[in-house]
Formats: structure tokens, sequence, C-alpha cells
């Protein structure tokens, strides 16, 4: 009894989430035997289990609460592995070993010895590996909601297999066994498919959200980028005024020579200052769509302050766009960051935007250099292909796969000799 509570709780440690000290794993052993005594004393065996899955998770729910909801569901499939591993070492060491060695003394002692090390071994190995799966902070888990529904449903599928499996039918008969089984299982995968459609759904609603969160983000650095704009204007209306007084001077002294050489070397040399303090970012204005005018203004500043050069060409007014705001703005996102990682290794680092409102919709053309390694181009479109190492991969496809959803957008992706072109038609 002992023993098998110290593996039980010795393979909970080794797929806990956080590092578990001593003391923590003296308590969880104690709670674990505590509410495994029904089940030596009184035979209890269902129950007791149980019982035991229910210390489990509320050891996981007190400690350390602020992962708790991965707490206890690393708890469950510690329960879980705990059992699965002591089988499979049962069965291997029952086919390996005869059994008149296990019945000498000594030899048995032995054996049970690498029984214990064969498991922690085995149970940390595992660990590790669900800890690297299940723990990454990536897709759909790194949601907190998440974690509830998936403790929600092994605590379901793990209580089926207690009160079904191990107790059969209630007179004993084999039909009434595959009967109640049939039944909770069906009732098991009902719930299953709800909690499945619910966590989609509020992963569908968190990805809008922090999509607008982002476009709000934008909003502000434009706001932020348009008061500095308007601070620079003030300033060049002060250096305005001293400049036309430095001139004044020259005029009064009728000293040609020495204006001509001052407006040379000190005024003339300020317009490609203002010419780059402007960047075109007056275009936008045209743009109609508050949250898109945000997102390019700030894609664009960003790309200007890396060194690139940015063209922008938006002659007429856009007053909307026939697609939804959050699904252009991330396509576009996707777009303009790759542009600008591209830029930035080309020896001359260049962005072009054009934006025209024609009969049918809307022409969205996004070009900039890159450096040709002769990579064809069906490969960008193929998820988990990246040119970028420690990336996924994953932005031109979720770019393709969002287009692909809407009739109404057309994509045309071009590579010319230093130069990538996505043209996307919004009719």
């Amino acid at each position: 009894m002992l023993l098998s509570f110290f593996q039980l709780s010795l393979a909970i440690r080794n797929v806990w989430p956080k590092r578990m000290g001593l003391r923590a794993f003296l308590a969880l052993y104690m709670l674990l035997l505590l509410a495994g005594l029904p089940v030596t004393l009184f035979s209890c065996i269902p129950y007791g289990l149980f019982g035991i899955l229910v210390a489990a998770c509320v050891y996981g729910l007190v400690t350390c609460r602020d992962t708790a909801a991965q707490n206890v569901c690393m708890g469950m499939l510690g329960f879980v592995l705990a059992v699965i591993t002591d089988n499979f070492l049962v069965i291997f060491l029952d086919l390996l070993i005869p059994a008149a060695l296990l019945n000498q003394q000594y030899f048995s002692f032995g054996v049970s010895l690498m029984r214990i090390l064969l498991f922690y071994f085995i149970t940390l190995l595992c660990g590790r590996l669900l800890k690297k799966l299940l723990l990454s902070g990536k897709g759909i888990l790194r949601f907190l909601q998440t974690w509830y529904v998936v403790d929600a449903a092994l605590l379901l599928l793990i209580t089926i297999y207690l009160f079904d499996d191990l107790i059969p039918g209630q007179d004993g008969s084999f039909g009434k066994m595959i009967y109640n089984n049939a039944l909770h299982i069906s009732g098991y995968l009902l719930v299953m498919l709800f909690l499945c459609l619910a966590m989609r759904r509020f992963w569908l609603e968190q990805i809008h959200t922090e999509e607008k969160q982002k476009a709000l983000q934008d909003l502000q650095g434009y706001t932020h980028n348009l008061e500095a704009m308007y601070n620079g204007l003030r300033s060049f209306k002060h250096d305005y005024v001293n400049i036309l007084l430095s001139m004044s001077g020259y005029i009064e002294n009728c000293d040609m020579e020495g204006l001509k050489e001052f407006f040379e070397n000190k005024i003339f040399p300020t317009k490609n200052l203002i010419d780059q303090g402007d960047y075109k970012l007056n275009q936008l204005s045209n743009i109609g769509v508050l949250e898109i005018k945000s997102l390019l203004s700030a894609k664009m500043i960003y790309a200007h302050e890396s060194g690139i050069d940015v063209a922008i060409d938006i002659p007429d007014k856009v007053g909307g766009f026939q697609i939804d705001t959050v699904d252009l703005a991330r396509i576009l996102g996707i777009f303009l960051d790759n542009a600008i990682e591209a830029a930035l290794e080309a020896q001359k680092p260049q962005i072009g935007l054009n934006i025209i409102q024609n009969q049918p919709g809307v022409s969205i053309t996004i070009s900039n250099h890159f450096q040709d390694n002769g990579l064809a181009l069906h490969k960008l479109k193929q998820k988990g292909f990246s040119t970028k190492a420690g990336h996924q991969g994953i932005g031109l496809s979720n770019a393709q796969k969002i287009i692909s959803s809407y009739d109404n957008v057309l994509l045309e992706t071009t590579m010319q000799p230093g130069y990538f072109i996505q043209h996307m038609e919004i009719i």
C-alpha cells in the first residue's frame, strides 16, 4: 500500500507543471494515502479510486493557484500514467523473469527495486514529453478556459472508466454491462461534442478580441505619430520664421552672393529632411476605415524608421472594403510584416503600397525588394514553411485561408527579379 501510493505521488510529481519540492511531495503523498484508505480497508475499489483522483485534483487547486487548471489536468494525467506504467511493468517483468526466481526473497527484492527505478525513469520521460506538448503556451492551450474544458473531459472519462469498467452490470450479465457502457459512452461523446463546440466558439471570440485590441493599439500608435507630426510642424513654423529673418539681413545689404550661398548650404538641404519626415503619410487620409488606416500608418512608420524607402500611392478616397475589417487587418498585417522583413534583407530596402478605388471594388498592391535566393513561389504558401529561423511559417498560409473563405476576394502573388508583389482585389 505504502509503495503503491509512493509510486502514484512520484508519477504526479514528474508531470507537475512546476518544480515540486520535498515538502510539497510529502504533503501530496500523505493526502493520497489518506484518500486511499477506503480502498485498502473496505475494498471500495471504484469509489476509493475516485476519492484518490479527487484528492489529487483538490491538491492541484489548492497549491499554486495561478496554474490551478494546469495542476488539475497534469495531476489526472499523472494518475493515469501511474496506472498504465505500473501495469506495463508488471506484465513486462512477469514475461521476462521466471516465476521460480520471483519466489526467492532476495531476488524478489531486487526485482522490486528495479521496478521502482524503471517506474521513475519512464514516468519522468513521459512527464517531460507531456509538459513539452501541453505547457508550451501555444495555440488553443494558451487560454485558461481551455484547460478547464480539458479538466472536465478528463474527469468525465476517468469517472466513466471507474464506474463502468470496474462495476459490471447489476445482475452480473454481460448484456447489461454492454448496455451500461454504451449508454455512458454515448453520453460522454455528447458532452465532449458540446465541450469542443464551446471551446471552438470561445477560441474564435478570443482571437477576434485580440485582433480588436491590436487594431486599438495601432490606432493609438497612429494618434501618437500624428501628434509627433503636429509638433514637428509647429517646430518647422518656428524655424521658418527664423529662416526668413536670417534671409532678410542678406536682402537688406543686397548681398546676393551671400544669400545664394546661404540658400544652397542651409535652406535647400532642409527639403530632404521635410520629405523624409513626411513620407507621404498624408495619402493615408484617403482611407475611410479608421482601423485599416491606423494599421497601415503604424506599419509604414515602422518601415520608414527601420531604414526602408516607403512609397505610398492612394490617389482616391476609399470609403470601405467589402470584407470583415478584422480579417482585412490580419491579411494586411501579415503581408506588410513579411514585406518589411524581406526588404530589410535586400541591398536596397524598398516597400510600395498602392490602394485604388475602382468601379468593381478596391485594388490593394503591396510590393517589396527582396534577396532572391532561388526560392520557389509555391513553397511560401505551404503551412510550416519559413525562410526565417525560429519561425513557424504559418503567416501566408493563414492569410490564404482567410482569403479563401471569401468569394469576392482574389489574390495574385508574383515574383519578379528582385521584387515580390501581393495583389489583392476586393470586388
